[in-house]
């Protein structure tokens, strides 16, 4: 029985050697960067060279769990993978809830798992309470995502956590992704196919280490304070009953009624937003798994009118392991460029048909013809075809799609942290809130010093916020609120406590620092908290830095700003590029990063103790 909330071992793992060394947790290093997220990006900054080669050999994956993670605090199954990703080719996270994998990681005895090289054929590792193996994974081979799930679960027991790629990730799909045991996406920006690039099919983690904590008596009783808190939640029916559809109801609530099997979740959730439905034809026993069911009826927003053929055409991508919103913006593209004969041949590309988007599933992943160059990305597509592909495709950044605002599959017309988030987080495009109050909401202001708070915003940061930009005249400083934000979700992901805002609105940064000293034995307050945070998230920005990914506003999207682009969250107007370039150079000021490059200055280093 390990004590501390840490299991206290991470493995090294040279798949193309075979060698496995297993260290023990650098304490010191522990305790720097929180664990979890925290520590993925220290081991990442060291593992991975410079510049970015995503799919190169040199590149590195490094996979974590937090020290809440197998304990039986509510949402504390979140794990994490840190990785240079082809999309963006930037060191970029990628976080999923952890369902059973979290908790095996570390029943298993490891915090991390560094994986380098690359296995001249396919394997998987397995990750068990004597160590690790690297076992042939060629009877895996082409087999789907969740396929390879149900058949790892069988070889190495139910309760064993599965991380395993698809056809997508093994032919380098470069918008592929991992999924946790067939049901969480873990991998926007590409990650599939950095562990396709290495013939990595699947992790497998499970042992019976189990985790203490250093006091448990402190922790029975904050634990038991927050459990009671949720009970009370007047909403924790709803909650329970639709998950993310009663924020986003892309179908009427009975329709999903009627499709659902049951709720599922990570092991410590009290929500279970996850969902089993039964969607007749979509797979073996017609039963589909989801991270959540508004990502099963998806489709809907690009034309698809039936929800059964929506979840058919997204289980069907689950199971290839690509990234729905990255394909359909590639297909949209796709069929402006075919409509202007620049790809040629059948089938027609029809983003609202399911025939067509199966079809065209197939021939990406198969790179088949222009499927192939499909496959690159959009980077690719605009190298083939130039100027036309440029002016027709949809809002990118750093080669990926951005999720929400004007002309996107979200949009959402108000600019808050998640939007501009979407450019200034290293990894690039993503749908995290970071804790933020603005998530698909347009509160008035007088509701956000009771969120700040609770985050563990300083209050002359506050201030700041509420006063707006300089000579804007409006009351929010979205650019400063976004530094804030990202420090809340790494100490969330340090920790390992989920983000999706139904479940991390329990949490504070106070109770977060006592439950920290309870399962840690670390003393520790918010303050220290939000410094290992900072750390952190600066020691992401510099290695980013270093290969040159500054942001400059000329990089923003077109479709932002403008008379058809996005609303200043307060009151309403159209933001122009001065508007959006002014947020962003809050952001590097509010962060102590040069307000031009966004590289992290010697004094902020310094402070941080980054210098070296």
């Amino acid at each position: 029985m390990s004590s501390k909330g840490f299991a206290g071992r991470t493995a090294i793992v040279d798949l193309g050697t075979g060698a496995v060394e297993v260290r023990r947790l650098d304490e010191r290093e522990a305790e720097r960067f929180g664990g979890g997220l925290g520590l993925c990006i220290a081991l990442a900054a060291r593992a991975i060279p410079g510049p970015h080669g995503a799919l190169g050999q040199e590149n590195a994956v490094v996979i974590g769990a937090g020290p809440f993670v197998g304990t039986d605090l509510p949402a504390t199954s979140r794990v994490y993978a840190v990785s240079a990703l082809p999309c963006s080719n930037s060191i970029g996270w990628c976080g999923a809830g952890g369902m059973t994998f979290g908790c095996g990681l570390k029943y298993a005895g490891f915090d991390h798992v560094v994986v380098k090289g690359a296995s001249s054929r396919p394997v998987y590792l397995s990750i068990h309470d004597d160590g690790v193996d690297m076992l042939d994974a060629s009877w895996l081979s082409g087999k789907g995502a969740g396929r390879t799930c149900e058949e790892l679960k069988a070889r190495h027991g139910a309760q064993a956590g599965v991380l395993a790629v698809g056809p997508a990730g093994e032919r380098l799909v470069s918008f592929a992704m991992a999924y946790v045991d067939g049901v969480s996406t873990l991998g926007r920006g590409g990650l599939g196919a950095v562990m396709g690039s290495k013939n990595l099919k699947a992790v497998v983690a499970g042992g019976s280490r189990g985790i203490g904590v250093a006091d448990p008596v402190l922790y029975r009783s904050l634990r038991d304070g927050l459990v009671e808190r949720i009970r009370r939640y007047p909403y924790l029916a709803s909650w329970q009953d639709l998950g993310l559809l009663s924020s986003l109801p892309v179908v009427p609530a009975e329709v999903y009624r009627r499709l659902r099997v049951r709720r599922l979740a990570c092991v410590s959730c009290p929500l279970g937003d996850k969902d089993m439905l039964k969607i007749e034809g979509a797979a073996p026993g017609d039963i589909v798994c989801s991270s959540s069911a508004v990502n099963l009826f998806m489709p809907l927003v690009y034309g698809m009118t039936d929800p059964l053929d929506a979840a058919r055409c997204i289980a069907r991508l689950d199971e290839l392991g690509m990234d729905m919103f990255e394909f359909f913006g590639i297909m949209r593209l796709a069929a402006s460029l075919q409509e202007m004969g620049l790809i040629s041949g059948d089938p027609v590309i029809d983003v609202s048909s399911p025939s067509s988007m199966l079809s065209w599933a197939d021939k990406v992943v198969e790179r088949d013809g222009v499927g192939d160059t499909l496959a690159g990305g959009f980077d690719r597509i605009v190298r083939e075809f130039g100027e036309q592909a440029l002016r027709c495709a949809p809002p990118t950044f750093r080669g990926m799609v951005t999720y929400v605002g004007p002309l996107s599959a979200l949009p959402w017309t108000y600019f808050g942290t998640m939007e501009l988030g979407q450019i200034l987080d290293p990894r690039g495009p993503h749908v995290g809130a970071s804790g933020s109050p603005t998530y698909f909401a347009r509160r008035g202001l007088e509701v956000f010093p009771g969120h700040l708070a609770r985050m563990g915003v300083p209050e002359q940061a506050v201030k700041r916020i509420l006063q707006g930009r300089e000579g804007a005249g409006r009351g929010l400083n979205v650019g400063r609120l976004l530094r804030y934000s990202h420090r809340w979700f790494t100490i969330l992901g340090s920790l390992g406590v989920c983000a999706r805002a139904q479940v991390n609105r329990f949490y504070s940064a106070g109770l977060l620092a006592r439950l920290y000293e309870a399962v840690t034995g670390i003393p520790t307050d918010a303050e220290k908290l939000a410094e290992r945070a900072d750390r952190s998230w600066t020691l992401l920005a510099l290695a980013n830095a270093g290969a040159g990914r500054g942001l400059t506003p000329g990089e923003v999207p077109r479709a932002w700003y403008g008379g058809e682009g996005f609303r200043d969250y307060v009151d309403g107007t159209a933001l122009s590029l001065e508007d959006i370039g002014g947020m962003i150079a809050d952001y590097y000021d509010e962060q102590g990063w040069d307000p031009v490059t966004g590289r992290p200055s010697p004094a902020r280093l310094q402070e941080l103790g980054l210098a070296e």
